[in-house]
């Protein structure tokens, strides 16, 4: 499948100088990306931050929008993911409570012995998870009382008879990554198209960019580089190295924007088979629904109509008192995650992430796989082993807010 042509670049002129030199170049602004420079910044090593479009422009502003410890992995027994996803959690909390809401989210039941797996399942999910700086008084966990249940328009005509509740956490994260770069002092090469390696003895030693604002050319020169490009990775080594090894399996996820609906006032998360769940979640004025896994082969790609019916497929069977294909959806989304290649279907491999060290290129390092809760964790490690120094504050430093501005919690 062909790429279609990135975003155009915002008019105006970039100011820097057309040689560069840095200790380490990461490319790829996205989550993982903009952590890693603030990581660096941190420990007082320069770096620079580039990418072929703008920060957070890619697949982090594609993803569920939630900074989770994973609920999923409780129902697959996946206790170790799931714990370091709730201490990941309470992490961002506390360094970008503007960037964070805190919702009760209901998992709806079928029957009452699923209503009681649910308890004791998400009552130790929310045991494990009790740290949550900020939480609002006013929400409340485990059981949902029979007539807030019903009150909920979700709730009437379908399949379930009461509902659990128990916490995470929400947040924007294409402002949340802007937060990370803008804590950081990397030099910003946003929208800068990579051209051209040069090696050296030991690796890489430079790069040619061409300014996609004004057609310049750049030269970046650093030390050591890291690759922080998503589902773009095996595109790229292909393109720049000519590698044909596939490093990662991309599944899709989409997502549609509806109206809002009165009376849904809490997220719903669904148990769907092949430990999927459906998202049904009030937010920013709209309701936001997210489901599917479908393996994909590029990094940008449609929403298939098959998959649009799919999802209201579901949304019928589950929640049949709301007209969902009258509803006008008012905005649509098709996030791809990277996982690293494995055998099986996409919906059983793991969302945990490789830091490879290139077997040629001995200065590069690949960040393969990976989600959005466990960034910080990941580069933290990662800024850890280019530099050999640990750095507390990564856990408790606010974040700087890139506009001046947070926005308005619901």
């Amino acid at each position: 499948m062909s790429e279609p042509a990135w975003p155009a670049p915002p008019e105006g002129i970039c100011g820097l100088p057309s040689t560069l030199e840095t200790e380490v170049a990461i490319l790829g602004a996205g989550i993982h990306g903009a952590a890693l420079a603030r990581e660096l910044t941190l420990r007082g090593v320069p770096c620079a931050l580039v990418d072929k479009g703008g920060v957070g422009g890619g697949t982090s502003q594609w993803s569920s929008q939630l900074l989770h410890g994973g609920i999923r992995y409780m129902l697959t027994g996946d206790t170790r993911q799931m714990r370091e996803g709730l201490a990941e959690r309470a992490a961002w909390a506390r360094i970008a409570p503007s960037r964070c809401h805190w919702e009760a989210f209901w998992m709806p039941h079928r029957y009452w012995v699923e209503g009681l797996a649910h308890r004791v399942g998400i009552g130790l999910y929310d045991h494990w998870g009790a740290e949550r700086p900020g939480w609002p008084a006013e929400l409340r966990l485990g059981h949902v009382p029979g007539g807030a249940f019903q009150a909920d328009p979700r709730s009437q005509g379908g399949p379930f008879r009461g509902a659990t509740a128990y916490a995470d956490l929400m947040t924007w994260d294409r402002d949340l990554t802007k937060d990370l770069a803008a804590s950081s002092q990397a030099l910003l090469l946003d929208f800068h198209e990579p051209e051209a390696f040069e090696q050296g003895e030991d690796g890489l030693r430079s790069l040619r960019l061409c300014d996609r604002r004004s057609g310049a050319e750049r030269q970046l020169t650093a030390r050591r580089w890291v690759f922080a490009l998503g589902p773009w990775t095996d595109g790229a080594m292909a393109r720049w190295f000519g590698e044909t090894r596939k490093r990662l399996r991309l599944s899709s996820g989409i997502h549609l924007w509806f109206d809002p609906v009165p009376g849904c006032e809490r997220p719903w998360a669904i148990r769907r088979p092949k430990g999927r769940i459906l998202f049904v979640i009030p937010r920013d004025g709209l309701l936001q629904v997210g489901t599917t896994e479908r393996e994909v082969e590029d990094g940008w790609v449609p929403i298939l109509d098959a998959e649009r019916e799919e999802l209201f497929g579901a949304l019928e069977a589950n929640l049949p008192a709301i007209p969902w294909r009258k509803l006008p959806v008012r905005a649509e989304e098709l996030g791809v995650r990277p996982l690293v290649a494995a055998t099986g279907a996409t919906t059983h491999l793991s969302r945990e992430a490789v830091l490879e060290r290139h077997d040629r290129f001995r200065n590069l390092t690949l960040v393969l796989g990976g989600k959005l809760t466990t960034a910080r964790a990941l580069m933290d490690r990662l800024a850890t082993d280019l530099t050999g120094l640990r750095c507390e504050a990564s856990t408790t430093a606010p974040l700087r807010v890139w506009d001046g501005q947070a926005p308005e919690l619901r």
